[in-house]
């Protein structure tokens, strides 16, 4: 028999638009949505990325992410340009502006994340965050 309430992707969707629209409060402070966020997270966490690295790492489609990424130039939150290896392929950095506003949001970024984790121990959160990338890659076959 179906059990909602055990059943992964329910509770992997539930807490995770809770979390969302818990931080996406904080982020209209800062007129930014939750997918620009993740751009801005993932250009501080690893520097300049390929268009097609962005994607891979926010999940968020190649359409909507150009439309972000052309909004965002346009607030000076990130630069694109081509690459000097591959006049073919785009590269995006975080702007001076881009990189304040990510220093500013990250605090509250890992206030939530505390606040999720209230009552775990370190090795609770090692041992989810391990099962959530196993099961993140073990879903990649579920993918056309």
């Amino acid at each position: 028999m179906f059990d909602l309430n055990r059943f992964l992707p329910y509770h992997l969707n539930r807490t995770g638009v809770r979390l969302a629209a818990a931080f996406s409060k904080e982020l209209e402070r800062f007129n930014l949505t939750l997918p620009m966020w993740r751009v801005l997270a993932v250009l501080w966490h690893h520097g300049e990325l390929k268009v097609s690295d962005i994607i891979v790492d926010t999940t968020i489609e190649q359409s909507t992410l150009s439309r972000l990424l052309v909004t965002m130039e346009e607030r000076d939150l990130i630069t694109r340009e081509r690459s000097k290896l591959d006049a073919r392929t785009v590269v995006v950095n975080l702007t001076p502006s881009g990189r304040k506003v990510t220093k500013t949001l990250i605090p509250w970024a890992l206030k939530f994340e505390r606040t999720a984790f209230k009552d775990f121990s370190q090795e609770e959160i090692d041992t989810l965050y391990a099962m959530l990338t196993r099961i993140f890659e073990n879903s990649a076959e579920l993918l056309p």
